[in-house]
């Protein structure tokens, strides 16, 4: 049961991931999409935002893959 419990609250944890990460992309394709200058303060800190949801999503599917496996 309580691994049942710590797989639920990983893909929790996922969704909620995945869901930033659509809206970091989303505010990137506006930008773009605008042809607006932007400075690069704000490019750099939405690219750390994109970079870093990536790697915390990467970190929680591998935490959940042994245990869809096994």
């Amino acid at each position: 049961m309580i691994k049942n419990d710590s797989i639920s609250k990983l893909q929790h944890q996922l969704c909620e991931l995945k869901l930033e990460e659509r809206r970091v992309c989303s505010d990137i394709r506006h930008l773009v999409a605008r042809n607006n200058m932007i400075d690069f303060a704000k490019a750099k800190q939405l690219n750390a935002l994109r970079s870093g949801v990536k790697k915390k999503i990467a970190t929680v599917e591998a935490r959940i893959m042994p245990n869809i496996i096994a």
